[in-house]
């Protein structure tokens, strides 16, 4: 790939510019910037008011999208607020460019219909994958093994995934973030997302019945979205019914990320947050701990993505059409609660 246009070059704009540096030094960079608030950011997210981020990598900045597209670019990344996606990639589709698509791939069904339809029309011309990392993540990939070779005898599954909001950015004020904002895509559900879409893919190979949807705001968070999600589901085959119970909110402190899933004789748990995974047999545990760095599968994404393009075949686990599926089921839990935000 010769030129990579970033659209929005936020805190993960900049991971996948400084990754795609990392990979290919040769890529030629161009961005669509709507806003220059976040500072230059390293891997620790930890900023550099002194520095440009478009003179670091010598990105020529365009005032629109339109005007970027001008320069031909081969892929894009869309990087902007979740309420931006689905229109930009539209127009990256129409434009015959390869796309990646930060989570979620919206934060409505405003044209939605739109994008399918054109999707239908353009998916065997262009490459396209949505960003979720944790499925490149390798305590995620253990899990996923494992699973396969113990499909049997599960009970119940519990999902749960909570961290301050105050916590994502530490160079930036929650409250202007699009996490907060409803105007942007924000609030618990859509930000926090990857639960939603790596549960779908972990029981792809059940029907999944929702049993309720709850939609919260249980603190004084300067919010205009909820801040708590609670959900329970039904994992159905003919063979068996699993309960599962997710949680999702903006104000644990330390962050929990972990699924457990609980078998007739054993409990197995992958804690995300301290990169462990966990086998309970007989009053008795196994642990394995995973090393790696926190933007390795950041980095994995897109090593994948740049191959899927060169043997122009993706598998829908990570197209848009896994970001539709994905999509479509929260905005039903949205749907579904009592409560709207």
């Amino acid at each position: 790939m010769k030129k990579v246009l970033i659209i929005g070059l936020g805190s993960i704009g900049q991971r996948h510019l400084r990754n795609l540096n990392l990979i290919n030094k040769k890529i030629k960079f161009i961005a669509y910037r709507r806003k220059k608030n976040t500072p230059t950011l390293n891997n620790n997210l930890e900023p550099n008011y002194s520095l440009k981020i478009e003179d670091l990598y010598n990105i020529k900045n365009f005032n629109s999208l339109k005007s970027s597209f001008d320069q031909r670019p081969d892929l894009a990344f869309i990087c902007t607020p979740s309420s931006f996606h689905i229109k930009e990639t539209i127009e990256c589709l129409k434009k015959n460019i390869h796309v990646f698509v930060e989570k979620p791939l919206g934060s409505s069904n405003k044209n939605l219909s739109d994008l399918k339809r054109l999707y239908t029309r353009k998916k065997n011309k262009v490459i396209t994958m949505m960003g979720y990392q944790i499925k490149f993540n390798p305590l995620f990939k253990h899990l996923r093994k494992f699973l396969n070779k113990n499909k049997d005898n599960i009970k119940k599954v519990e999902i749960f995934n909570g961290e301050h909001i105050d916590d994502f950015h530490k160079y930036e004020d929650y409250k202007i973030s699009y996490a907060a904002k409803k105007s942007l895509g924000g609030g618990v559900l859509l930000t926090q997302i990857h639960e939603i879409d790596y549960f779908l893919d972990l029981f792809n190979k059940y029907d999944v019945e929702i049993l309720s949807s709850e939609l919260k705001r249980k603190t004084n968070l300067k919010l205009d979205v909820e801040d708590t999600f609670d959900g329970n589901f039904l994992l159905k085959n003919k063979y068996t019914n699993i309960p599962v119970k997710m949680h999702l909110d903006y104000y644990t402190k330390p962050k929990k990320k972990f699924i457990k899933i609980f078998y007739k004789k054993k409990i197995i748990i992958a804690d995300f947050a301290n990169k462990k995974f966990i086998i309970k047999k007989n009053k008795k545990s196994k642990i394995i701990f995973f090393k790696f760095e926190n933007n390795n599968p950041f980095k994995n994404e897109v090593k994948f993505f740049l191959k899927a393009i060169k043997k122009k075949r993706i598998s829908e686990r990570f197209d848009l059409t896994n970001g539709i599926k994905t999509l479509e089921f929260v905005l039903q839990l949205k749907k579904l609660s009592k409560n709207s935000f």
